[in-house]
């Protein structure tokens, strides 16, 4: 089952039943984490926090520990690859977990990252020796479902539900299963749907242990994108477009707007939350937003908020007295293509469904 480029690992999860698990892992919304003040005692989000709030890494890992010593956490006794099912909403993706070597090329990122995002990352790995989250990517060739009929068709060795949501994994450890995924695995390039910065912070674990990827992976026709707006404050629209020389087309109100980017991936919206201007920019939204809107008003990376909901990003202009861009989605063809070319479109330019539920599978190395 271990061809040196797919491995199987020993799972690390929260174990206690359906109602356990559900309460101490969470999946994550279409935006990155906004985490509450205050999280309950035993919760996934206690060993990412540091990663996102810049804490000492150490709490994670102290944390850790401490569940894996009382029994919170639990560590399969037997490296495994593992089926995991997602149905949310009636839509279906069946996956498999593994590790995929950084090293190999296999895994293949398609948008770029946000240097500070990825360091917290790394600090965070090395310090607990582990990876909490898995990143997400889809297989380019041939798919991976069709190989876990029989191991779906007996009951689930985890599970989770939320409303509209279920979530289920097993531990596949029958040989000749797992070396037929992982030597379909092997054979194709894996394109990250979401993770980038996970995957930029694994690659420089000093460890080579470390350089071992959790991965989920789905096939393509189970992934779904949507675009990730872009905030401007203090901006007059007026201003937005002068220098750039665009055809502007004057939109309604944002219902239209939501049919103007959606007839194609190079439209884009600009809009103070009260007018809105749509621009074609002959490109990928994302790319001409950072590639000509953004260096022609000498915007600095935290000058711009993102928000992944149309309508939330335009309120956020008018409040901030700015400018939103509302941006097409990219194309999952123009995704593989960034991915398979090397040349990466800018960070955050959309967001995946599904996302994993964050707890039910990590991994730690000794």
């Amino acid at each position: 089952m271990d061809n040196g480029v797919i491995r199987p690992f020993r799972a690390v999860g929260f174990r206690g039943g359906d109602e356990v698990v559900s309460s101490r892992t969470y999946v994550p919304g279409v935006s990155w984490s906004h985490l509450p003040a205050e999280l309950p005692a035993h919760h996934v989000l206690r060993l990412l926090e540091p990663a996102f709030r810049d804490n000492d890494p150490q709490t994670a890992a102290r944390t850790a520990e401490a569940w894996l010593a009382d029994g919170v956490l639990g560590e399969d006794p037997e490296p495994a690859i593992y089926a995991s099912r997602t149905v949310e909403d009636g839509r279906e993706a069946l996956g498999v977990m593994a590790l995929v070597d950084l090293e190999s090329g296999r895994l293949r990122p398609h948008e770029d990252v946000i240097a500070a995002y990825a360091i917290r990352q790394a600090r965070l790995a090395e310090a607990t020796r582990a990876q909490w989250e898995p990143i997400t990517a889809y297989t380019t060739d041939a798919p991976v479902a069709p190989l876990l009929d029989t191991v779906v068709s007996r009951p689930a060795d985890h599970t989770a539900h939320a409303p509209g949501r279920s979530d289920e994994v097993w531990a596949v450890s029958d040989p000749s299963i797992t070396a037929a995924l992982a030597a379909r695995l092997a054979e194709q390039s894996l394109v990250i749907a979401d993770g980038h910065h996970r995957y930029a912070a694994w690659r420089t674990s000093p460890e080579r242990a470390g350089r071992f990827a959790l991965t989920l992976v789905l096939d393509r026709p189970s992934v779904s994108v949507g675009p990730i707006h872009r905030v401007v404050s203090d901006m007059d629209l007026d201003e937005a477009l002068k220098g750039l020389p665009l055809p502007v087309v004057e939109l309604a109100d944002a219902d239209a707007a939501e049919g103007f980017v959606s007839v194609g991936e190079s439209r884009c919206v600009l809009t103070d939350g009260r007018r809105f201007l749509g621009v074609d920019a002959y490109e990928c939204a994302p790319r001409w937003v950072e590639d000509v809107f953004t260096p022609h008003h000498g915007l600095e990376s935290d000058a711009v908020a993102y928000d992944p909901d149309l309508r939330g990003a335009a309120r956020a202009a008018e409040e901030a007295g700015g400018v939103a861009l509302l941006l097409a989605t990219p194309t999952l063809a123009t995704v593989t293509r960034a991915a398979t070319s090397g040349r990466l479109l800018p960070h955050k330019s959309s967001w995946f469904r599904p996302k994993p539920r964050v707890g039910m599978v990590m991994r730690r190395w000794d």
